[in-house]
């Protein structure tokens, strides 16, 4: 598959990390009953300080989305027996199968086999409307977040100004410092909210 190679590591069968999910006979328990997969293709950001689950990629080899791994993994892990849908032209990402599993899976075909067709699609059609709501959710928060990060500072700047003020006027006591830190952090919030909703309202205007 095409990539950055710069950006990004690529991690497949050939990879150490995924050969011992393939090998390893515990993860046929993993696959077989609680229906927690690992794609076949996983990107990994190399410049990245941020934590590893937040750095991992799942590519859709149909529509080429990069999604990334968080949507499928607290809150999502499990219940994936098909393979996992992708969130964007709603396909199923190819998964590895573990060699266990698939021993397991070949003795008891005549079981299973006549019962796959009715059981994949359900198990897609609730997949999907689960992924896209781990979607939802994580766009939710990192939309939250630049909010966050500007009431924090708009709060610790505004209290430093204020205790400096207030240490050239007079003696500073308890109560005056926390009037102040009460103060700064409302402001805070409101100036985080107005930053937010302005930055929402540019985006609704680029795609008008």
């Amino acid at each position: 598959m095409q990539y950055d190679q710069d950006k990004f590591q690529l991690l497949q069968l050939a990879s150490p990390q995924l050969l011992f999910w393939a090998i390893n006979p515990v993860m046929a328990i993993n696959e077989l009953i609680l229906g927690q997969r690992l794609p076949q293709v996983i990107l990994i950001e190399k410049h990245n300080t941020r934590p590893m689950i937040e750095r991992q990629f799942i590519p859709c080899p149909h529509c080429k989305a990069l999604n990334p791994a968080r949507l499928w993994s607290s809150g999502n892990a499990f219940a994936h027996w098909f393979g996992y849908v992708c969130p964007e032209c709603s396909r199923t990402i190819p998964c590895l199968w573990n060699v266990t599993s698939l021993l397991l899976l070949a003795l008891t075909a005549p079981i299973w086999l006549l019962l796959k067709k009715p059981l994949q699609q359900r198990c897609k059609i609730k997949s999907l409307k689960r992924v896209i709501a781990m979607k939802q959710k994580t766009a939710k928060v990192t939309n939250q977040q630049p909010c966050i990060k500007t009431a924090q500072a708009t709060a610790v700047i505004l209290f430093l100004f204020m205790l400096f003020i207030q240490s050239r006027t007079a003696t500073l006591s308890v109560e005056q410092m926390s009037i102040s830190l009460m103060t700064s952090c409302l402001v805070g919030i409101v100036f985080g909210q107005l930053a937010t909703f302005k930055k929402r309202q540019r985006s609704k205007k680029r795609y008008w």
